[in-house]
């Protein structure tokens, strides 16, 4: 556990000396600067500046009326938890700035494709990026025809973004659309199990077959909230070209798909036991865990492990919040916005 701590705070920034000392406290609890430097073989300055540094970064607390002055560790979980808080803003910040400069940069030259009728990509890697940003401007829903299993997986990240917003997501497909992927079902319910979506398998293919290049393809759809159309040309799991419209299309296509034989619906989404507690989170802007527990009718370990799940997905965070009264600091949950 300690060598995680220490590789951990190394990661992000602490210096060999810092962490040696942080490690004095793992192991010791409290010490004085004397203590410090005669185990740690460091110079009185040495131990005291890093001290200060330790004591900033809420890793150690000194006491007011103790001579010598003595450095006491302050609980790991809660130190170690604020500076993972702080420095995940620090980089989630850093990143809204970068967008923020691309955003502006692709303007100047004319890009922002959130004004433009249509664009055409040279480069399909070019449209993966840029979906992220069409993605930014749904309002209601996205409809998917058939798809390529590897763009799925390559669309996954901002496709789990547009379902945290509460965006509705649908898929349709047919077997008719592939020669070889014949568990296309399997296959897209394994790669999109974390995000809810509506899957509508349909008699009928769901896509155009055109001549691509000399050969025989399928021109699959991706609409936005019925004002964005991108076609998608594609064999079995092979992306050949993207283009994209903003116009009256998007909606003819929905339409055109509504009126298709459906031989089965399904929704996937979160198994129900993880569904409950997020459900209960999304009910309170902050909750602590004994009304999460309450609440959801589930406590112990595996409310444990839902909560870690959920952080780990990213999609809700755990807060500490220090009371003005000395005691231990409350930890509530929130779901990430």
């Amino acid at each position: 556990m300690n060598s995680k701590i220490l590789s951990f705070l190394n990661n992000i920034g602490f210096s060999d000396i810092q962490i040696e000392i942080y490690k004095y406290f793992l192991t010791h609890k409290f010490g004085t600067i004397s203590d410090i430097k005669r185990e740690l073989k460091y110079s009185y300055t040495q131990v005291y500046h890093n001290l200060l540094y330790l004591e900033v970064k809420n890793l150690v607390k000194s006491s007011t009326n103790s001579k010598p002055k003595t450095f006491f560790r302050v609980n790991p979980k809660i130190a170690l938890t604020e500076l993972i808080n702080k420095k995940f803003s620090i980089f989630k910040n850093s990143i809204k700035k970068i967008d923020e400069e691309l955003k502006a940069q692709e303007s100047k030259f004319g890009r922002c494709l959130k004004d433009i009728s249509f664009y055409h990509y040279s480069d399909v890697n070019l449209a993966y990026e840029n979906f992220h940003n069409l993605f930014e401007s749904v309002q209601k829903e996205i409809i998917l025809t058939s798809l390529p299993p590897s763009m799925l997986k390559r669309l996954k990240p901002s496709l789990h973004e547009v379902y945290r917003r509460g965006i509705q997501i649908k898929l349709y497909f047919s077997l008719a659309d592939f020669e070889e992927i014949q568990n296309y079902l399997e296959i897209v319910t394994d790669i999109l199990k974390k995000i809810k979506v509506e899957i509508i398998q349909t008699e009928e293919k769901t896509c155009q077959v055109i001549r691509y290049n000399d050969e025989i393809v399928n021109m699959g759809n991706i609409l936005l909230d019925e004002n964005y159309l991108n076609s998608i040309i594609f064999k079995e799991d092979s992306t050949f070209h993207i283009d994209g419209f903003r116009s009256p299309f998007a909606k003819q296509a929905k339409n055109y798909l509504e009126v298709l034989t459906v031989i089965k619906r399904i929704e996937i989404e979160y198994p129900e036991h993880i569904k409950k507690v997020l459900d209960t989170i999304k009910e309170s802007k902050m909750i602590k865990t004994r009304d999460i527990a309450s609440k959801s009718k589930m406590g112990g370990d595996k409310l444990k492990e839902i909560l870690e799940f959920l952080i780990d997905e990213g999609v809700i965070e755990e807060i500490i919040i220090k009371g003005e009264k000395a005691g231990r600091p409350k930890h509530v949950f929130s779901l990430i916005t």
